[in-house]
C-alpha cells in the first residue's frame, strides 16, 4: 500500500454494470488508516452517479463494521474485566443469596450468561460513546465527500481488460512468457501501486499463487477456467506487480 493515500477504482464492467476495486475492509486497521490517509478514487470511462452513490453505501457499512471492531478491540480489556466480575457475581449470588439450592451447572451457565450480556452491553455503551460518535462521523464525511477524477490508466486498465478477457489461455501465457509489460508513466506508479493493493485484496494469496502456477506451467490446474473476467484481473495483478518491480 502506499503511504500517501488509499486508491479506490472504478473499472468499467461488462454489460454496463461497473466494479470497484479498493482495499477497504471492515477489519479495525482500517479505521486508523482512514483518520490518517486521503481518499483518492479514480475511473476511466464515466461512471454514473447511481453507481457511485450504491458505492458509498458500500463503503459506509464496511465502514460501521471496521468501527465495531475498532471499538471492541480499544475498550477489550475494561468489557472483559466487568464481565468477569458480572460473572463472579452472579455466581455468588446464585451460590450463596439464594435460598433454595440451584445445581452447581445451572449456577454456572446463568453465571456465564450474566458475563455474556455484560461484555455485549458495555460494547453498545463504548460504541455511543462521544468520541466514537465523533470519529465516526468525520469518517462517514469523509466517504460522503468522495470524489472520483478521470485516470489516463484507468482507462488504459480498462481497454486491457476487456482484451484479455476475450483471449485464451494460452494467449495469455504466451504474453506472460513473452515478459509482457504495462508501459507506465512514471507519474502513474503511485496509481498503479494502488491498484496492485486493491488487487490484492480482491483476491487471496491462494488465488493468486494458484493462477500464477498456471501461468508458468502453461495449463490449467482444474478443469475448468473457470470466471474469464476473473482470470482477466488476475492476470492484470501479475502484470502490474511485474511492471513495478
Amino acid at each position: 500500500m502506499t503511504d500517501e493515500k488509499i486508491f479506490l477504482f472504478h473499472i468499467r464492467g461488462t454489460e454496463g454494470v461497473p466494479e470497484f476495486l479498493h482495499p477497504l475492509t471492515g477489519t479495525l486497521e482500517w479505521v486508523e488508516r482512514l483518520k490518517t490517509y486521503p481518499l483518492a478514487a479514480r475511473y476511466g470511462a464515466e461512471p454514473r452517479i447511481e453507481s457511485i452513490n450504491l458505492f458509498r453505501e458500500e463503503l459506509q457499512g464496511i465502514l460501521q463494521k471496521a468501527i465495531r471492531h475498532w471499538v471492541a478491540d480499544r475498550w477489550f480489556p475494561q468489557r472483559f474485566v466487568l464481565a468477569a466480575s458480572a460473572f463472579l457475581l452472579a455466581y455468588f449470588f446464585f451460590s450463596y443469596v439464594i435460598r433454595d439450592p440451584i445445581p452447581v451447572i445451572d449456577e454456572l451457565v446463568l453465571s456465564f450468561l450474566a458475563g455474556t450480556l455484560t461484555f455485549r452491553g458495555l460494547a453498545k455503551r463504548f460504541y455511543a460513546r462521544e468520541e466514537v460518535t465523533i470519529l465516526r462521523k468525520e469518517l462517514q464525511e469523509k466517504i460522503d465527500h468522495l470524489g472520483f477524477e478521470a485516470s489516463t490508466l484507468v482507462r488504459n486498465v480498462e481497454n486491457l481488460l476487456d482484451e484479455l478477457e476475450g483471449s485464451s489461455f494460452a494467449g495469455l501465457v504466451d504474453r506472460y512468457r513473452r515478459g509482457e509489460k504495462l508501459a507506465l508513466h512514471p507519474e502513474d506508479f503511485e496509481e498503479a501501486r494502488g491498484l496492485l493493493f486493491a488487487l490484492e485484496c480482491r483476491f487471496s494469496a491462494k488465488e493468486r499463487k494458484k493462477f500464477l502456477k498456471e501461468l508458468e506451467r502453461g495449463k490449467v490446474v482444474t478443469k475448468r477456467r473457470g470466471d474469464p473476467r476473473k482470470a482477466a484481473f488476475l492476470f492484470l495483478y501479475h502484470l502490474l506487480r511485474r511492471s513495478l518491480s
